[in-house]
């Protein structure tokens, strides 16, 4: 099995424990590969029920919402299990540790061939899975949107119980604003950009 990671901008949203992003593009990656437009029709008519989520390509962690070619690659949408493991990559990727992405798939045979520059064109996969990744070979797949509880609010689509989750929050930010900084630094001066967007947020949901 073949594996092609991309890097993807992390933006997770850790309370509906979903992301999106591109699973793979139509880059030419470190290999040299190139995988076509239509590369991903068949294996997505015919078996998109049995595309796994995984980490690192090892541990099964949720499951493909979504799955759709667009001009620049494979966007994808998946929800994360409630495990143990799950709730570890959620963080990392909302944390913007884990950024990219790779996926495992087979060519069939007589389904890529050489262009004349060298790079093998695959022109259908068989895909089995996509990963969040430490490392990705294609370096232009980025997680694009990991919902947080600030979309949520920006909507007034919340629970009570995000809501309340938020107030908590609210105040431990509040005390950290609160807080004297050093003289000697600028560190903390101005509240973290994560920390204006929830305040701002929640000024105008009205809380």
């Amino acid at each position: 099995m073949d594996f092609k990671p991309v890097d993807f901008k992390a933006e997770t949203s850790v309370s509906e424990r979903t992301f999106a992003g591109y699973a793979s593009t139509f880059d030419e990656d470190l290999g040299g590969d190139i995988i076509t437009s239509k590369a991903f029709n068949k294996t997505i008519q015919e078996r998109a029920d049995r595309v796994k989520i995984l980490f690192d390509h090892t541990t099964p962690i949720g499951k493909p919402l979504i799955m759709k070619p667009d001009s620049k690659g494979l966007y994808v949408e998946g929800k994360i299990s409630k495990t143990r493991l799950g709730d570890e990559v959620l963080e990392l990727m909302a944390d913007k540790v884990i950024d990219q992405m790779s996926i495992g798939f087979s060519i069939p045979q007589g389904k890529s061939s050489y262009n004349d520059k060298g790079n093998r064109m695959i022109n259908e996969v068989k895909l089995y899975e996509f990963s969040p990744v430490t490392f990705p070979m294609n370096e232009k797949a980025f997680i694009t949107s990991v919902k947080s509880i600030t979309d949520r609010l920006k909507t007034g689509d919340c629970t009570p119980n995000q809501l309340k989750e938020l107030t908590e929050l609210l105040d431990e930010l509040k005390a950290l604003l609160k807080v004297e900084p050093f003289k000697n630094t600028q560190i903390i001066t101005q509240p973290r950009d994560e920390e204006t967007a929830i305040l701002l947020a929640v000024k105008n949901f009205g809380l």
